[in-house]
């Protein structure tokens, strides 16, 4: 059976950029994707007809100069197309008038608090227990969990404090902010292109077994054998994927459960839109969490608004009324629409001391984990564990 050095099961910006260290460093790599295209939660949607050549992200929407471990592995290609997302505001929707970010806050409990930020420890504490301390509970609850609900696609207040907003070395020759020509789904094709590594798409995974040469893999299509493995896949599945050679280490994943976000992206002819240019609103106790713009990659003729909605709601004809309603347009000003069920990881306070103890099952092994569930969520944070999980891999004796 033909054996490759590296095989990464998972095709989303954690797998990708695993596979290109891998590649580069002179393994013979494969990467194995069940969708049909390679990006995961980069999902851009790409509109045709009206709207041809507009595009709306359905999943994550921004990259920073501060993602370090992603901008080394960029080309010159993915490099010149690195598009700086303008300066717009964040505004709060409470189903009944837009205000500002700064009138929500409670003043007078915020600032007596404010001294406390820099002494409150955040390691082990959730988001709740964090910020209703160092900013007021006021604020908290008027601001602080919806805008953190909105952050992160999920109910947020027993979100790892310790894991948002984490200091990291930003590149001055990039963009703070920035996407890419096209959308984020640019960056994860230009990832996958070329011959640096193999790529196999449509690829479902039924089984992994350890062998003395390091593992072999059952597909629909046959088997492979590889020397060392990574999974790039939700914990879920990456649990089901190792019970049978590594079933303490699966019951650790199964630990971490899932959060779904219904995606609702729709596209506008840019003068039926009366709202002021945002990039986003945060819903206060709605049924959306947040509807992120379009106006900081500004398009001549079209706006755009990604809506990502509580699970198991609204129905889609509900869901574009309240589009409509909140965009204060005609439904009928609505000229496409793209939608994406997301699925993502839902950790809790103390996440830290769950990772160590995968780090711990995880040492000497030739099996990697990578994914949105070890330093945070971001695109920055899954590149920067990819990272980390090649360097252990690739120093220790697999073969």
């Amino acid at each position: 059976m033909d054996t490759y050095d590296l095989i990464v099961i998972g095709g989303g910006i954690s797998g990708l950029t695993l596979a290109r260290r891998g590649a580069a460093h002179g393994w013979r790599t494969l990467l194995l994707e069940k969708a049909p295209r390679v990006g995961g939660c980069l999902a851009t949607h790409r509109f045709g007809g009206q709207a041809q050549g507009f595009w709306v992200e359905l999943g994550a929407h921004t990259c920073y100069n501060s993602y370090g471990a992603l901008l080394e592995l960029l080309d010159d290609d993915l490099k010149g197309r690195i598009q700086a997302r303008h300066k717009a505001p964040w505004r709060v929707w409470d189903g009944r008038r837009l205000q500002s970010v700064f009138a929500r806050m409670h003043w007078p409990t915020l600032l007596p608090a404010l001294p406390r930020l820099f002494i409150t420890p955040k390691a082990g504490q959730g988001l709740e227990a964090y910020y209703s301390r160092v900013m007021g509970r006021r604020t908290y609850e008027a601001l602080l969990r919806h805008a953190f609900n909105a952050v992160i696609a999920q109910p947020a207040d027993d979100f790892p404090a310790d894991l948002l907003f984490r200091k990291k070395a930003r590149r001055q020759d990039i963009p703070r902010s920035y996407t890419f020509e096209g959308g984020l789904a640019t960056l994860a094709e230009g990832l996958a292109a070329g011959t640096a590594f193999e790529l196999g798409t449509g690829v479902e995974i039924q089984g992994v077994a350890r062998t003395d040469g390091g593992f072999e893999l059952a597909t629909g299509q046959g088997a492979l054998a590889c020397r060392r493995l990574a999974l790039a896949v939700p914990p879920w599945e990456a649990a089901r994927l190792v019970e049978p050679a590594y079933p303490e280490l699966a019951r650790s994943l199964a630990r971490i459960a899932p959060a779904d976000v219904e995606s609702l992206a729709v596209a506008l002819p840019r003068e039926a839109v009366r709202l002021p240019e945002v990039a986003g609103l945060i819903g206060v106790d709605q049924d959306f969490y947040s509807a992120v713009s379009r106006d900081v990659v500004p398009d001549a003729a079209h706006r755009g608004f990604s809506f990502h909605f509580r699970p198991g709601r609204l129905d889609r004809a509900a869901k574009l009324e309240r589009v409509a309603r909140v965009l204060g347009v005609a439904a009928a000003d609505i000229i496409l629409v793209g939608e994406r069920l997301n699925r993502l990881p839902a950790l809790k306070s103390g996440h830290m001391a769950l990772v160590a103890e995968l780090d711990r099952l995880l040492a000497g092994q030739p099996l990697a984990l990578t994914g949105n569930y070890f330093y945070g969520v971001s695109i920055g944070d899954c590149a920067e564990r990819s990272a980390v999980e090649f360097k252990r891999i690739a120093g220790g004796d697999h073969g």
